[in-house]
């Protein structure tokens, strides 16, 4: 066992970051080592540290705010005692970017998706976490440098087998960029339960038919769970299988403007005849949080009975006034366009208006277009006879003689473009604020992907070899896991202390208020200087930047359970 000392500030000897501490502590807990170790193949005298430990080393070191890429490991991970983090016969010299690139070789040839998801199950029962809802979505994570399949010494077969990285319009707005995509499947805290490393040409649809089955299993799994995703999980394909006596999953989503005849629309518009509105009320406390209005009917969609929530939010509303500006703006651009051209054909000139009348821009205005005959004499070159005449030429011009605001579109407009529509298998069991709350938490799962692109972590030898991609996207979700359970047992330890004292504070909050809602870059931002540091072999003292710190840092570990003396255990 390590032994502990304090000091007030930190020193230039190796030192082991407060958080990544936190990180080693967690990892050990779940097996991690030794569930990638058994999941590989590999002998131990052809290898000097463990792939186990190699992709420890790795996860370990997306724990710090270091701009360096994990391909250059070596320099990511200086001046931190490594040896601490491996086995007694291991030396932090063989923590390379040759080694951890072997290491995620044989990991991405392994069944790595089997690997996290037992470990995700360990964490979730390890920490007795709830699983009661199943957030999907998918992101785009970006490489660069040179990828060839066809350059890849491998078959025919295999290259179908293969990921396929593409070069495309990722989901940060960036062209050109070579990508794969990543599916996830969080639960309501946000601990990733599912991750998938797809083509990069894989469309949400696509996911979603394979997301719907890992639903299924979890649900089995966790004996509840409602799955949770964004509008293009609604196709009647999906909502088929999602109601399958078998296998039936509970679900909620955002009905899409093309779904089902215009079912959205259709359904508002009922909404507003029905006129029954009533308050619906979030969970969100902020400020400048929407406040929301809605009504339920039960309706028939693809052979079963479902339930659609219409909400009318006043954020919406003033979204649609400003997007009806918008369209007024776009209307002025066009009629200034049109005017400019001209047809040597009045039917050519009719088609055209017929056109602009039928634009979904015009189809919210009263616009009265007419057609303007012009005649010019062209007359041939040269000296003029007496005989000599012009050519008339004859063309047709539009003018929009008047516009004006259409009030039926326009009130029409702003009702469709102020409601989001809920549609959800779960007719009765669910109030509609149960139903508005489990589907505004699907920002779990955009947080875990805003993470997961934060540093910048890919680089050419990954990319390479998409076995390796796959490994390092599994690794990287697990540094995501790492950092929810930190968030989950912050709050959940904070809940704790509120039911046992409620009326104290601790004021570890940002710029030392009351502590709401912690998170991980609360905790992160906090510790960033607090480090153990070795004074000598298994002696370590600790290094608070300030007793300020010391003040914040010291009840949120308390928060976890933790004690510095268990972190060097």
């Amino acid at each position: 066992m390590a032994r502990l000392e304090m000091r007030p500030m930190p020193t230039r000897k190796k030192i082991i970051p407060l958080v990544m501490a936190i990180g080693n502590n967690i990892i050990e807990k779940l097996g991690f080592v030794k569930e990638i170790n058994e999941a590989v193949k590999w002998e131990r005298r052809h290898w000097n540290i463990s792939p186990g430990g190699l992709c420890k080393m790795l996860v370990l070191g997306t724990m710090t705010d270091i701009r360096i890429p994990l391909t250059h490991i070596e320099e990511r991970i200086e001046g931190i005692d490594t040896e601490f983090f491996l086995e007694a016969s291991e030396k932090s010299s063989y923590v390379n970017e040759s080694n951890v690139g072997e290491a995620l070789e044989r990991l991405g040839e392994g069944d790595y998706e089997k690997v996290y998801e037992s470990l995700a199950l360990c964490a979730i029962t390890e920490y007795e976490i709830p699983v009661t809802r199943m957030h999907s979505d998918t992101t785009t994570i970006s490489f660069y440098g040179e990828y060839d399949i066809d350059k890849m010494e491998i078959s025919e077969e295999e290259k179908e087998a293969v990921l396929h990285i593409e070069k495309g319009y990722n989901k940060d707005g960036r062209r050109g960029c070579n990508q794969v995509i990543v599916g996830q499947i969080t639960n309501e805290v946000g601990i990733p339960l599912v991750n998938r490393t797809l083509d990069g040409a894989t469309s949400d649809i696509e996911w979603n038919r394979e997301a719907i089955k890992y639903a299924s299993e979890l649900a089995a799994r966790f004996t509840e769970g409602i799955y949770v995703a964004d509008c293009k999980l609604v196709t009647e394909e999906h909502i088929k299988t999602m109601n399958d006596r078998e296998k039936r999953i509970q679900f909620v989503s955002k009905c899409p403007s093309n779904f089902g005849d215009k079912l959205k629309e259709r359904t508002i518009m009922k909404a507003y005849e029905n006129r029954q509105w009533r308050a619906v009320k979030t969970m969100c406390e902020a400020p400048n949080a929407s406040e929301y209005k809605g009504i339920s009917f039960i309706e028939e969609v693809c052979g079963s009975p479902m339930r659609l929530l219409v909400l009318e939010s006043d954020t919406l509303r003033h979204k649609a006034e400003k997007l009806f500006a918008k369209k007024e703006e776009e209307l002025s651009a066009l009629i200034k366009a049109l005017e400019k051209q001209n047809w040597s054909c009045r039917v050519d000139a009719e088609s055209e208006r017929d056109q602009f009348l039928d634009s979904d821009t015009v189809e919210l205005f009263d616009c009265e277009v007419r057609i303007e005959e012009r005649v010019k004499e062209k007359w041939p070159k040269g000296r003029r006879g007496e005989n000599t005449k012009p050519t008339l030429i004859t063309t047709y011009h539009l003018r929009v003689e008047s516009k004006s605001k259409s009030e039926t579109a326009y009130q029409r407009f702003l009702q469709v473009e102020s409601c989001m529509v809920l549609i959800s298998n779960v007719t009765d069991s669910m109030s509609d604020e149960d139903l508005l709350n489990t589907y505004k938490g699907q920002q779990v799962v955009e947080n875990s992907f805003r993470q997961l692109k934060a540093p910048q972590l890919a680089s050419v030898i990954y990319l390479k070899n998409p076995t390796r991609i796959k490994a390092l996207s599994m690794l990287l979700t697990f540094s995501l896991l790492l950092r929810a359970l930190i968030q989950y047992r912050l709050r959940d330890g904070l809940n704790d202390f509120k039911e046992q004292h409620p009326d104290q504070e601790i004021y570890a909050g940002w710029g030392g208020k009351p502590l709401r809602n912690p998170t991980f870059k609360l905790f992160y931002e906090h510790t960033v200087n607090c480090c153990f540091e070795r004074e000598s072999l298994g002696v370590y003292s600790f290094a608070w930047i300030s007793a300020e710190t010391r003040s914040r840092v010291e009840p949120l570990l308390n928060l976890m359970g933790l004690s510095l003396d268990e972190l060097l255990l």
